[in-house]
């Protein structure tokens, strides 16, 4: 009786009448399930009924130009099933027969299909979110069932960023859940009507009042506070204690755009710097260095696709602009088992994920570089497009330089970066990305520098249900270089060097009850590098033509994980990935005397072709994250990486004619094994962060050179290089402050890093084959970055760092013979070049905020090594007769001043 009451109480709320008329419809044997859909889709007549009723009735004929009421009545007498028409909405009513003279008019509410293809509720400012909130949300299509189940996703309106967290409470039943990693949220209900309000801190609470008949969906968005308020503190989404993994930063793209640079152009890369285990390569240079590791064992991805050279002049510039990036991560310990490929870190760069609903640009001028962005809908909700194009004019500033050093030199660089995206419907969306740049530099000679990137990658998300869903991608990336010398026909000379990697990728995510995630898939790379080709330009050079075989190989690998809750406090994510590399295609591979390539002396050579040079072997990922209270928590992790891809060179950073190659069978794999351990604790509401990490990480097959080497145009280059072991130590303290008009980093880190070598008494021995300092080895390292919200249009930011300088190797002794000066060098980096300081300062000036003006516009003015202190990039000596003289090279040896004018439209 007590459900016959429930069920009429919701009927009468829907107003009944007879309006439908004649139809064609139907066959024999037809199921009223499909009747129901041919229904909905060929009349625009909806049927609402609880499955159980109906799965055994089927059509007896087909039914021609008849009225809808005589059809159901036909089909429903016999099983005694009763129902009530509502205008084009039919109400199944099991064996209640319900009086139909009902007419209670409800024009006011408005309904939707959230089952059907609602992604959200889109709103476009305050006033249309509250009409959300008036709104009568009728989910669902079944009746009779004791409990339904509510599930959506909670995600933040400016960015579409899920909203992990979010408190999600009905009063009325006193019920409530909170949104998962992704925004996800799922709780089961009694039917009928509801009030639910979401809550999350920093944003505008907000309601939804629904009338739930079955399971169905509510996606929900949410906005800041009421710009009546002065000012609104939103809290950084990212919590590091609530995550299960540790030694991963979440990069903000706002502070990077605050932070001073070098030259007024915000660099997502060197942003990375500032965080703590996180070093510079060297000033004015390309890559960073991450707990000890080398420049060339962090993969950096944009899109899902890999960047070899991620800089532009001289590494002064990051390839991209930042306009372009939405969300970058940066996983210095716990590595999701779905990346591989280097050992060290993985820097992953988002653009934009959400379509453009609007057309809206930003322009940059600086007195060096000038970039436009933009970004446009093609078809509403379906197609949007997004380009970045970049440019540099410096050749100005060289001239005006007066140093013979930078006579007839020049630079130049441009870059174009954009995404396409495609969204059939709320299931797919297709993703194209590109990105191309060029570098032409020529300094003080007659040699000429160009170098570029080409890049392109799809990526495709495919959502099966609300818990399953397909990540694919597949990606192109091209990098190469070619060095020139044409002014002097007797030496003139074209080199020229390049690195192709393809790969695709897929992986199946599903997302289960509690937070609990798994996930399985492949992956499988294709590199092709051209070591070096040498010709000559002209009949006359003295160069001789020299080509290098291709390297080729594949790389293949099989991941799965699981993610989960194993006790109330603790949480743990448990991966394998198992990789497999080879050799590919037609080469020749020398043959040393005793199989030792330290003697240089080349027995013979054995042509190779197929698959040939297996390595393969599992890599694990392992964290557990115990809570100690609601604000502090410990965690452990593990960690194994293996890496087939090595750079070649003789300088600590990255330079645009470095050598990569590919293991062989004598340049080994590099395999890391890394252990963590963390404390994390939020202080005053999660406006403070405080982290305490330590770290433990050892590295077989490292890559370093024996004295002497030469690199250049070598064809045997496995008798200058040296497998060796190394081993990384470290502990990092980070203080953050998330929230309030003074925000910012303080960090210390104490790092170690050394190596090792096999051989102790030969060619390829360094130090007896006793740990040396590797040259990445900086112990001390203290960062501030500081921003201050002087009020809503002037920032102040400035940041400090300090670390201790680079090992190096210098001479100790000095003798002549015949009059020949000649150094005595110390043992491997025995010595350091002077330590590093810095700190810069900067001021964004806001144009007027009123909302309707045409376009926004700021100023950013400041200086880059305010007390122009001539940190050492490096040192070198000259020796003559008298002795050794030593010399400091210094990038930066002054107070570089920076200016850049943006606007946004």
């Amino acid at each position: 009786m007590k459900n016959k009451i429930v069920l009429i109480g919701c009927l009468l709320i829907l107003c009944a009448s007879n309006l439908m008329g004649q139809i064609t419809i139907g066959k024999s044997e037809m199921s009223f399930e499909d009747f129901t859909k041919e229904l909905e889709i060929n009349h625009n007549i909806h049927v609402f009924y609880n499955p159980a009723w109906t799965k055994n009735i089927y059509l007896k004929k087909a039914y021609a130009d008849e009225n809808v009421n005589t059809i159901l009545k036909e089909i429903l007498s016999p099983h005694k099933i009763n129902f009530l028409v509502n205008g084009n909405s039919i109400i199944l009513t099991g064996n209640i027969d319900l009086d139909m003279g009902f007419d209670q008019k409800i024009s006011n509410l408005i309904t939707e299909n959230i089952e059907q293809e609602v992604a959200s509720n889109s709103t476009k400012d305050l006033e249309s979110l509250k009409e959300q909130e008036y709104i009568i949300h009728n989910i669902g299509n079944s009746i009779g069932q004791k409990q339904v189940k509510l599930r959506g996703f909670v995600k933040y309106k400016k960015s579409s960023t899920p909203l992990q967290g979010v408190e999600i409470f009905l009063p009325d039943i006193k019920k409530g859940v909170t949104s998962g990693k992704t925004g996800y949220y799922e709780i089961k209900l009694p039917p009928g009507r509801h009030n639910i309000i979401y809550k999350f801190i920093g944003l505008r609470e907000t309601t939804r009042k629904i009338n739930i008949r079955g399971d169905g969906r509510l996606d929900v968005e949410m906005i800041e506070e009421s710009t009546e308020l002065r000012e609104v503190q939103v809290i950084a989404k990212d919590d590091q204690v609530k995550r299960t993994s540790m030694g991963v930063n979440v990069v903000n793209i706002e502070d990077i755009n605050n932070l001073p640079s070098a030259l007024g152009e915000p660099d997502i890369i060197k942003s990375t710097t500032m965080l703590a285990g996180v070093e510079s390569a060297g000033e004015g240079s390309v890559g960073f260095n991450v707990r000890g590791g080398s420049a060339d064992q962090n993969l950096i991805l944009i899109d899902n696709a890999p960047i070899y050279y991620p800089a532009h002049f001289f590494g002064f510039f990051a390839a991209f602009n930042s306009d372009m990036i939405e969300e970058a991560n940066l996983y210095k310990a716990s590595i999701p088992n779905h990346f591989g490929g280097r050992i060290s870190s993985v820097y992953e760069l988002k653009t934009q994920k959400n379509l453009s609903d609007k057309f809206s640009g930003k322009l940059g001028i600086s007195p060096i570089t000038s970039k436009l962005y933009i970004e446009t809908p093609i078809v509403k909700n379906k197609l949007s497009f997004q380009s970045s194009f970049r440019f540099t004019y410096s050749n100005w500033i060289l001239d005006l330089i007066d140093s013979e050093e930078l006579n007839n030199s020049k630079a130049n660089f441009h870059d174009l970066h954009g995404k396409l995206s495609y969204k059939p419907n709320s299931k797919n969306q297709i993703d194209f990305s590109y990105y191309y740049s060029n570098d032409d530099f020529q300094l003080h000679s007659d040699s000429t520098y160009n170098f570029k990137n080409l890049i392109g990658s799809i990526n495709w998300k495919h959502r099966i249900n609300e818990k399953n869903k397909i990540l694919s991608n597949a990606y192109y990336s091209n990098y190469s270089y070619v060095l020139e010398s044409d002014e002097i026909p007797e030496s003139s000379f074209a080199l020229k060097h390049e690195v192709i990697e393809m790969g695709i990728k897929s992986q199946l995510v599903n997302e289960k009850e509690n937070n609990s995630v798994l996930n399985f898939g492949y992956e499988a790379k294709h590199y092709q590098i051209k070591p070096g080709d040498l010709s000559k330009l002209s009949e006359l050079s003295s160069y001789k033509n020299q080509y290098f075989n291709s390297e080729k190989g594949i790389e293949l690998a099989l991941f799965t994980g699981f993610k989960f809750n194993p006790l109330p406090k603790l949480s743990a994510e448990i991966g394998i990935r198992y990789s497999m590399f080879g050799n590919l295609g037609d080469s020749y591979e020398m043959k040393y005397v005793n199989d030792d390539p330290s003697t240089a002396e080349v027995r013979d050579s054995i042509e190779k072709s197929g698959l040939y040079n297996n390595y393969h072997g599992p890599e694990f990922r392992v964290n557990f994250s115990y809570d100690l209270s609601t604000s502090s928590a410990i965690k452990l992790s593990y960690n194994r990486s293996r890496q087939n891809v090595h750079l070649l060179t003789n300088s600590m950073a990255i330079s645009p004619t470095d050598t990569w190659r590919l293991t062989n069978k004598y340049l080994k794999p590099q395999v890391g094994d890394q252990y963590s351990l963390g404390y994390y604790k939020n202080i005053g509401n999660k406006a403070y962060e405080v982290s305490l990490e330590t770290y433990y990480k050892e590295i077989e097959n490292a890559k370093d050179y024996k004295d002497g080497a030469q690199l250049f145009l070598k064809q045997n280059i496995e008798s200058e290089v040296i497998n060796v072991d190394g081993k990384n130590y470290g502990l990092e303290f980070s203080l953050t402050k998330k929230s309030g008009r003074i925000n910012g980093t303080m960090s210390y880190s104490y790092s170690r890093s050394y190596f090792k070598t096999k051989d102790k008494t030969g060619s390829f021995s360094i130090k007896n084959g006793e740990y040396y300092r590797a040259p990445f080895d900086k112990p001390h390292n203290i960062k501030a970055a500081i921003n201050f919200k002087i009020s809503r249009r002037l920032i102040f930011s400035t940041n400090t760092v300090f670390n201790t300088g680079r090992p190096a190797t210098f001479p100790i002794g000095h003798y002549t013979i015949q009059d020949i000066p000649i150094s005595y060098y110390s043992q491997r980096n025995e010595y350091r070049i002077p330590n590093y300081f810095r700190t810069d300062l900067s001021l964004r000036v806001i144009g007027n905020l009123k909302k309707d003006k045409l376009f926004h516009s700021n100023f950013t003015f400041g200086i880059y090594n305010v007390t122009g202190r001539k940190n050492a990039y490096s040192v070198y000596f000259r020796s003559d007769l008298s002795g050794s003289l030593g010399y400091k090279l210094s990038i930066f040896g002054q107070a570089i001043p920076m200016v850049s004018y943006n606007i946004e439209f």
